[in-house]
């Protein structure tokens, strides 16, 4: 019943997508029509690059075109109401990606809401839902740059190799952010030592959308979704999403910032990546993989999520230590069984703690390499009270030596039978595969929105790989509560009506919230009655 009923829907999906979405946004703030905004170049409020005025404010009334880098420098400010739209252009073969950075001591204020999200996109994107995932590395993207900690250091080899780290920029403690050119000291993040600041403001960011970017500058340099170098704890972080980039989703370069209700959807490397002595709070992260691995120009993803401890591993300098809580992470279910993803990566002396997490479709749950494997035997690198849901093509046998879903793998190999009951001890599940959220989903063809099998990454009511006897800490960050994953079991999505990834995807949650349909499968029937009566009677935590 539930596979005919996603099916049924997603027939219908193209029509939907494509009924005025762009007209609309921002209308609840009273932003006129994309159509009809006033159209303005980014280049016309600059000066050499620069931000004319100190304080510059971008409206809805307008439609904005970034058609250059644009920098908002130490002491600039600069708001972006909500409803606004600024479309990027793709610059010139063998430039530089047209970027909106803030640099340290700038800051930006994109304070939008969930009817009214601030939207930065190609400038193709039409912005009915027609644009195609696979449409990437189309303009730079959104960097923030701070001057909290970090661990770049002189003596930083690239990858532990013999060649120096990209970061390196001749002063210890300030590094050139990646996607940048070097020579530029507004592409520098960080401070010199004894000069940090974690409490470090870059302003704000809430209910922003970023699509579509990640343009290659030179070979293996290209701008993340949104890049945060050094950013400290001042900056307020929550509801942003990266899609459709060509690097990473989100990517933390030292600092302290923390981000919650935060998503990724169709990027073509990591969906959390970091490294260099990053140590914020995460909680609350979606992201979902597109179903191509074909390794071509519509490839979609590698793990899941990417731990480094440094990029120039060696260094004594303290290493990433961040805290995470509540992620969702879905995978290509299509992929082949030789593919290399990794729903956790963790290397280069990595710590951090990984907690209440479902990550679904990777080939394998946790790789550890070089000192990361001894963090995390020692506790410093944790990952506890995670559900791994497999693929379609891997089996559950129940033998963790024979299953071919390998939870966790150490220097590349196999894990020893030790190895696995940690894993177990630690409070991890490994479930079969759609057991717990439906992470099958197609799109045909790839070039395309046209969703054939619809995901929907929220758990049923009361599913028990869900459940968790750890709480997220009680502080001034976390939400404290008592369920794994990005979504609350049988509740509607935070991602619905802001982002593109919920359009997409045509979350089945935010369509069958019919009363009673307590699974959220789309029909209410015995299933539905046996969550509430399994339930009566209990006590909620």
């Amino acid at each position: 019943m539930k596979r005919i009923f996603k099916l049924a829907m997603a027939a219908g999906f193209a029509g939907i997508a494509a009924q005025g979405s762009a007209q609309s946004i921002g209308a609840a703030c009273g932003c006129p029509p994309v159509s009809s905004r006033t159209p303005v170049n980014l280049s016309t409020l600059l000066t050499g690059g620069n931000l004319t005025n100190n304080t510059t404010t971008l409206t809805c009334n307008n439609l904005y075109t970034l058609d250059v880098t644009m920098y908002v420098n130490d002491g600039q400010d600069l708001f972006i109401q909500p409803g606004t739209v600024i479309k990027a252009n793709q610059a010139p073969v063998g430039t530089n990606a047209y970027t909106l950075i803030v640099s340290r001591g700038g800051q930006i204020w994109a304070n939008g809401s969930q009817s009214c999200p601030i939207i930065m996109t190609a400038s193709a994107d039409p912005l009915d839902g027609s644009y195609a995932v696979t449409n990437r590395g189309k303009w730079g993207g959104l960097i923030l740059l701070g001057r909290a900690r970090n661990n770049v250091r002189n003596t930083d080899l690239r990858d532990g190799g013999p060649n120096p780290s990209n970061s390196i920029t001749g002063t210890d403690g300030v590094g050139l952010i990646e996607g940048l050119p070097a020579g530029e000291s507004r592409n520098f993040y960080g401070a010199p030592i004894g000069q940090e600041n974690d409490d470090d403001n870059s302003g704000v960011l809430r209910y922003v959308s970023v699509r579509h970017g990640g343009q290659i500058i030179g070979t293996a340099n290209e701008v993340n979704g949104i890049t945060f170098g050094s950013v400290g704890r001042g900056t307020k972080v929550e509801f942003i999403e990266a899609s459709s980039n060509l690097d990473d989703g989100l990517e933390f370069f030292g600092g302290t910032v923390d981000v919650k209700y935060s998503s990724a959807a169709f990027c073509d490397d990591d969906y959390v990546d970091y490294d260099q002595d990053y140590r914020g709070r995460i909680q609350f992260f979606y992201g979902l993989q597109g179903p191509d691995n074909s390794g071509g120009t519509n490839n979609q993803g590698d793990n899941g999520m990417e731990c480094d401890g440094d990029d120039g591993p060696g260094n004594t300098a303290p290493k990433s230590n961040p805290t995470i809580y509540n992620a969702t992470i879905i995978g290509r279910w299509t992929a082949s069984a030789g593919s290399g993803d990794e729903a956790i990566e963790s290397r280069r002396e990595a710590q951090g703690k990984i907690i209440n997490s479902v990550f679904a479709n990777f080939r394998s749950g946790i790789s550890l390499a070089d000192v990361a494997v001894t963090n995390w035997n020692n506790g410093s690198f944790e990952v506890r009270n995670c559900t791994f849901q497999t693929r379609a093509d891997q089996t559950n046998t129940g033998d963790p030596v024979a299953d071919t879903y390998k939870r966790v793998r150490i220097n590349g190999g196999n894990a020893s039978a030790a190895d696995y009951t940690k894993f177990t001890t630690d409070g991890n599940l490994t479930v079969g595969f759609n057991t717990l959220i439906d992470a099958s989903f197609a799109i045909s063809p790839l070039t395309s929105n046209t969703v054939t099998d619809r995901v929907n990454p929220v758990p049923a009511a009361g599913a028990s790989a869900a459940q968790s006897t750890i709480s997220a800490p009680i502080d001034d960050f976390f939400t404290s509560v008592r369920y794994r994953g990005a979504f609350e079991p049988g509740a509607e999505p935070w991602t619905k009506g802001w982002t593109a990834i919920a359009g997409i995807r045509g979350d089945v949650s935010t369509v069958a919230g019919c009363v009673g349909d307590l699974n959220k499968d789309g029909v209410i029937n015995s299933a539905d009655f046996t969550l509430f009566s399994g339930a009566f009677g209990t006590t909620c935590f």
